[in-house]
């Protein structure tokens, strides 16, 4: 099932930037969950307040389960991700005349 993801920033800790170490084991984080294949894509808000993914996961429980261990989350950096399922576009499918 593929999966949108929103990440935001919690806005209580907005105002400090995150430490250079925590940064860093959140890249390392997101790049072992891109090689597992959970996220298939990852793109930063041009707003800085956060990033969005398309993953993919067998339920949204299994995906927010693994997304809410990134380091960023656990410190509280970041909100508990929104996790939304994904179905296909239809409206590019063939019409009956």
């Amino acid at each position: 099932m593929q999966l949108m993801v929103l990440f935001s920033l919690n806005p209580q800790n907005a105002q400090t930037p995150p430490p250079q170490e925590l940064l860093e084991a959140e890249f390392e984080a997101v790049r072992g969950l891109y090689m597992e294949s959970l996220i298939r894509q990852v793109w930063l808000r041009s707003d800085g307040s956060g990033a969005f993914a398309i993953a993919e996961a067998a339920s949204v429980d299994d995906a927010a389960e693994k997304l809410g261990r990134l380091p960023m989350v656990r410190a509280g950096v970041l909100q508990a991700p929104v996790i939304v399922p994904l179905s296909p576009y239809w409206g590019f499918a063939p019409r009956a005349n």
